[in-house]
């Protein structure tokens, strides 16, 4: 079974947008960027161009690498994710956008939870015959 290729979040477009554009104002090329931030020139121009998510680490090397906080990277994708609003804004998007919907139970579906349905371990590992009962 071939596995699936995992999908970036929108998001990751954004924050290699901030990176390009941060390392096109410092002038560097991404050549210079790959090897100052020690990470294959294929995977930064992954990173720049959204097709795969940054890591922690990854974003940390190229942040000091560019000379510029983390934060600051994030704050501009967060922005730009934003669409043009607020870096809370856009926090409150990515927030949105990665959060599990709250699930509705309907009443025939709450059961009231009766303890173990099934034998323990240790009686299913039980192969003595059960004693007869005593009169």
């Amino acid at each position: 079974m071939a596995r699936q290729k995992k999908t970036p979040h929108p998001f990751d477009q954004h924050l290699g947008g901030a990176i390009k554009a941060t390392r096109t104002r410092r002038k560097m090329t991404q050549q210079d960027l790959s090897d100052a931030a020690d990470i294959p020139l294929s995977n930064l121009q992954r990173r720049e161009d959204g097709t795969n998510e940054t890591s922690v680490g990854e974003l940390e090397r190229i942040a000091v690498a560019l000379r510029v906080a983390s934060r600051e990277l994030v704050d501009m994708a967060l922005t730009d994710y934003s669409d043009a609003g607020t870096v809370e804004d856009g926090l409150r998007k990515l927030v949105t956008s990665v959060s599990e919907p709250t699930s509705t139970v309907a009443d025939h579906d709450n059961v009231t939870y009766i303890g173990r349905a099934h034998p323990g371990v240790r009686d299913a590992a039980n192969t003595d015959e059960p004693a007869p009962p005593k009169d």
